[in-house]
């Protein structure tokens, strides 16, 4: 019987270790899309107890938790609705504080007593291992004596953001960003820490949600912040172009987009524009019209993107905020969410075919949340050049999704060219994901080897690993 998260944590051959050890495990990471703070990443903060570490924005955890039957106060009570954490006064004084982040953490040690089987019990303690050098598993039993432990060393200047980063080989990192933002912490950053360069992503979910209440209010500050007069949509798609412009001086390699609900369906300039109008107004628009929309900014984005040297992301298939009173209560991203079951392959394919013939040298990354839908975007991405199929994404990160993501992948396109890993998350303390990741990848390309389906030839599989683990996210994003 195997031990539990040991050197060969994952790893079921003698080819598999020697991947991972000798070419994978102190492999760089470039993270191209994540959540993090960079506010927080500048000001350089201690993040307090392991509670605020662990918990404070780990949705990941909170779902846990909630399924687990936790008493809302110990998930979520500690958070103003814009997500923020409440200050010690709203919170009833530092003692109270004190006593109540506790309750959270050992809240959560009793509910990682129930995850078997769940990636949740991986990612924590390798989190415990990578950061803070524990070993052994956490329990009811030593729950204070590891609470004391973590809480020491993260009192120390070296457990600050940058210091955490730092210690997982963090070189690169996409935050996600509104196309209003500022920017103003990515450029204190830029002038002020060196040691990873931290890169803002153009998310325009705004833009694209031209059915959402706050649409005609989002294109008023648009405008504003532009300092033009929109007479038409070509008017809004070029103040987006100039925002991108801004992005790009400052960093940014990337777009993201969010797809929720259909998003393609044929439309003239004409048809759309009208769209556009109507929407500014207020007014409710249609299933067609909201997807004719989407379909044509998406496509004029796309084309944007080629031309400026962004890559364009697409996540597709999140149904977000399903628990309105908690959506009320406590705000969003709160872990609230599950995967959305629409067929989305033609309107892809038309967006995709649009971009691509107008601008060839495209270059898109696809991730579906469904994993029904991995056969349809492993294909899809291969009908164009520098178009990947991405990583194993949100409920799909677990050892089960990223093996099947993986093999997906390997019969459908060259796995050497494999932009490899993400962590999609808020918590500064999730990067052993990428090492969860890597030891998967290394199993299944030693199984392969084992099981005499690809020959042995270290030099080439293991240039093959280093490749995946960081020199082809670097490759394909810059």
């Amino acid at each position: 019987m195997k031990t539990f998260l040991d050197e060969d944590f994952l790893l079921q051959s003698e080819s598999a270790c020697t991947l991972y050890h000798k070419y994978a495990e102190n492999e760089a990471i470039f993270d191209f899309h994540n959540h993090l703070s960079p506010q927080e990443i500048f000001e350089n903060k201690t993040l307090g107890n392991l509670a605020n570490a662990w918990l404070d924005h780990d949705h990941y955890k909170w779902r846990a938790m909630r399924a687990a039957g936790v008493d809302e106060k110990l998930i979520t009570g500690h958070l103003n609705k814009d997500g923020s954490v409440k200050s010690d006064e709203e919170r009833g004084g530092s003692d109270a504080v004190a006593k109540a982040d506790y309750e959270r953490y050992l809240a959560f040690v009793r509910t990682l007593q129930l995850c078997v089987g769940n990636p949740l019990y991986h990612w924590s303690h390798l989190e415990l291992k990578r950061y803070f050098g524990i070993c052994e598993p956490v329990t009811e039993q030593n729950a204070r004596e590891i609470w004391e432990k973590c809480n020491a060393l993260l009192s120390k200047t070296e457990y600050s953001p940058r210091g955490l980063l730092e210690k997982m080989n963090v070189r690169q990192l996409c935050t996600t960003d509104d196309p209003l933002d500022t920017l103003e912490w990515h450029k204190k950053i830029a002038t002020d820490w060196k040691n990873c360069k931290v890169r803002p992503s153009f998310r325009p979910d705004f833009v694209i949600n031209a059915e959402s209440p706050a649409f005609p209010e989002y294109i008023s500050r648009l405008q504003q912040l532009d300092g033009s007069k929109f007479k038409s949509i070509s008017d809004m798609i070029a103040a987006l172009s100039r925002r991108m412009d801004f992005f790009k001086e400052n960093g940014s390699v990337v777009s993201d987009h969010s797809l929720e609900n259909d998003f393609y369906l044929p439309a003239s300039y004409d048809d759309v524009n009208y769209i556009f109008e109507k929407a500014w107004l207020g007014k409710k628009l249609s299933h067609d019209e909201i997807a004719k929309y989407k379909g044509w900014v998406l496509i004029e984005l796309g084309k944007l993107y080629a031309q400026k040297g962004f890559v364009m992301q697409i996540h597709i298939g999140a149904l977000r905020d399903n628990h309105t009173a908690m959506l009320a209560e406590s705000g969003k991203n709160i872990g609230e969410d599950s995967l959305q079951d629409f067929n989305f392959a033609a309107q892809l394919g038309a967006v995709l075919n649009a971009v691509y013939s107008a601008e060839p040298n495209a270059r898109t990354i696809l991730y579906n949340l469904n994993p029904k839908d991995n056969e349809a975007l492993a294909t899809m991405a291969a009908n164009f050049r520098n178009c990947q199929f991405g990583p194993a994404w949100w409920f799909n990160d677990h050892k089960d999704g990223i093996e099947e993501q993986i093999r997906v992948y390997a019969r459908t396109a060259p796995l050497g060219r494999y932009v490899g890993m993400l962590t999609d998350s808020r918590s500064f303390l999730s990067y052993p994901r990428h090492e969860y990741f890597r030891r998967i990848l290394c199993n299944f390309i030693g199984k392969l080897v084992e099981d005499g389906e690809f020959p042995w030839n270290e030099e080439q599989l293991g240039k093959i690993v280093k490749n995946i683990c960081f020199d082809n996210s670097m490759n394909f994003f810059l």
